[in-house]
Formats: C-alpha cells, sequence, structure tokens
C-alpha cells in the first residue's frame, strides 16, 4: 500500500487517494516526461494509440476513474481506459483512439491526455 504523505480528502470511502494528472502525446513515440503534470506516476507509450501510465504505489482497488483528451485542432479523437491493475502491476492504460481505431495523436503542446484516479489505499471496502 502506498505510504506516502497524502492531503486530507473528505470522502465516504476509507483511504481514498487521488492521482491525477496529464501528459502530452507524441505521435509514435513515448510522451516528453518533462511536460508531465501531477505527481506519484509515470507514461510509457506501448503501442499503437496505447499509453501505459505506471504508478509509484500500490493500491487495494480503484474505485473510479476518468480519462480526457485536449487536443490543438478539433477532430474525432478519444480516450478510453484499457487494461487496469492497481494492485500488482500498478498499470493503467489509455487508449487513443481516431473513428474506430486505435491510432497515436501527433505531437503538439496543446494535445494532451488528462487522468484522475479515485483509489482505495485499503483492504477494506
Amino acid at each position: 500500500m502506498a505510504s506516502r504523505v497524502f492531503r486530507d480528502v473528505q470522502a465516504l470511502n476509507p483511504e481514498l487517494k487521488i492521482v491525477a494528472g496529464s501528459f502530452t502525446t507524441n505521435g509514435s513515440s513515448n510522451p516528453d516526461s518533462a511536460n508531465n503534470t501531477g505527481k506519484g506516476w509515470s507514461v510509457a507509450r506501448t503501442g499503437t494509440g496505447e499509453l501505459t501510465v505506471t504508478l509509484e504505489d500500490t493500491y487495494g482497488g480503484l474505485i473510479s476513474g476518468q480519462c480526457s483528451l485536449a487536443l490543438n485542432a478539433a477532430g474525432d479523437s478519444k480516450v478510453q481506459f484499457g487494461a487496469i491493475d492497481v494492485t500488482s502491476a500498478k498499470t493503467i492504460v489509455i487508449r487513443t483512439i481516431t473513428g474506430t481505431s486505435a491510432a497515436d495523436i501527433a505531437a503538439n503542446a496543446n494535445n494532451r491526455v488528462h487522468f484522475s484516479l479515485f483509489l482505495r489505499n485499503t483492504d477494506i471496502t
């Protein structure tokens, strides 16, 4: 379980932790980590239109998560979560999709994937 210093959050769920951030897209290359926002995670491109966020800590479970895509120009692209394992592998797959297919999003300072994870830092549900 995570043993970092967390700020107080009022929630009905015990030991609720929030990990959130954003990163720029970079076409068929890994995102530039210098542009990441947020703490407690890293990201790598793991396939066409597939980005894997790796958490620094394990958690008892995922309560909820959201992801969104900001683009420099209007387009029909979107993001969705893929496989999620916060208890052992510490990974969250985020897919970028254009039309109906996984696709890389071109590098641009305004092209960003945003995510928020609401995690349970206990085995008590």
